[in-house]
């Protein structure tokens, strides 16, 4: 029997190697766009950042506050005037900077110590518009809560009276896992990559060898189908795992050329993470394959068998989002689900968190337990002739 499978196995692999264009396609689809796209998000972040650390701010009409204007240069702000059509530039995006507009009432309502009304333009609805607008919101905070305390000192008044809460900010969070929102990415296209890499192979050797005709005279042979089955899942399996393999450590190396120092703090995946990852993600790969062969196997045709296939990926893609919009959190049920117990756990792991055996076991243990169950139902599948002979 081992000598079926070695033989089967051997035959199924060097057909997926002679594929050479469905190769090209999976590992460009699955192994680059992923670290590609976790670059594009650093670069972004990294610009977020840069603009985040630059001292200037665009009035339009400073020349109607010069106690304004004092306040920003003390501070080491420089004053960009603002277009004469801000309000165009901005609604078409062109302008991605809140403008501060001073009326010119300012220095007048100053004076007399009124309420003074300060317009603060910008369109949310631009990312890169974020940081301008937090930066112009606080210095006009900061000015306010100045202008405050200088009003109340001259009228004799404790500047401690007004201040009924003083908030001080402990931040918990260690740089692991503040990163960890940034690399969401990977135990999605971990899922992913998973099922890609078995995707084509599994449908080649169940839908397309029924579809070509090849299917009979294989189980004509005097052999077990049970030896057929487990010899085309082990070729189907492996370059599963060969693919999930080559992701991760595509990740692991876009980790390492992210643009930024301080960004590079943030994108800890190396050798542990990897490793970890692995112990999770090969038990869900060998069960997908089988679930996909024995989808796959229900289909009359090649691109039948692919609407199938779609379908499986579809649930993958969707079960970690329960987590997303529900108020369950790291719930123990959530083990026993194949794609969310292992976006749960490695999840835990970029954040840096304890994991302990246990999460590691359930889910490796269910995705074995499935994966005999689907070769199981396709062995039986494969013994009737509604199957073999069907078109």
């Amino acid at each position: 029997m081992i000598a079926t499978i070695w033989t089967v196995f051997r035959k199924e692999s060097q057909d997926g190697l002679r594929d050479r264009r469905t190769l090209f396609t999976i590992l460009i689809t699955a192994i680059a766009m992923g670290p590609v796209f976790l670059l594009l998000m650093a670069n972004f972040v990294s610009g977020l950042e840069e603009r985040g650390t630059r001292r200037e701010v665009m009035v339009d009409g400073i020349g109607n506050a010069p106690e304004l204007a004092n306040f920003l240069q003390r501070n080491d702000f420089t004053i960009k005037p603002a277009p004469a059509d801000y309000l165009d530039e901005i609604k078409s995006g062109r302008l991605q900077e809140a403008v501060i507009v001073i009326a010119p009432d300012f220095s007048t309502r100053f004076a007399h110590g009124d309420v003074i009304d300060v317009e603060l333009v910008f369109d949310e609805s631009r990312n890169d518009a974020q940081v301008s607008i937090r930066r112009a919101e606080n210095l006009l905070h900061a000015f306010a809560k100045e202008i405050g305390i200088t009003r109340l000192i001259a009228r004799g008044i404790a500047p401690d009276v007004a201040r009924v809460v003083n908030v001080e900010r402990i931040n918990t969070a260690t740089p692991k896992q503040q990163g960890a929102f940034l690399l969401f990415l990977i135990p999605m296209f971990g899922l992913i990559s998973a099922m890609i890499g078995s995707m084509s192979a599994a449908i080649d050797t169940t839908a397309g060898e029924r579809e070509r005709g090849s299917l009979e005279p294989l189980l004509m042979n005097p052999v077990g189908v049970g030896a057929l089955v487990i010899g085309k899942w082990s070729a189907v399996a492996l370059q599963s795992c060969a693919v999930l393999a080559l992701t991760m450590f595509s990740f692991a190396l876009a980790a390492h050329v992210v643009p930024s120092e301080k960004l590079s703090l943030l994108f800890q995946f190396g050798a542990p993470e990897l490793s970890r990852f692995f112990a999770m993600m090969l038990p869900f790969a060998c069960m997908i394959a089988a679930l996909q062969m024995l989808v796959a196997t229900y289909g009359r045709s090649y691109k039948e068998a692919q609407t199938y296939a779609g379908y499986i990926a579809l649930v993958v893609n969707f079960v970690p989002l329960v987590t997303v919009f529900s108020a369950f959190r790291d719930a123990p049920w959530q083990l026993l689900i194949p794609a969310l117990a292992q976006q749960m756990v490695l999840s835990r792991v970029l954040r840096g968190d304890s994991v302990s055996a246990y999460a590691y076991l359930v889910p490796g243990l269910v995705a074995v337990a499935l994966a005999i169950l689907f070769l199981v139902g396709l062995t039986r599948l494969l013994q009737r002739e509604r199957i073999i002979f069907g078109r």
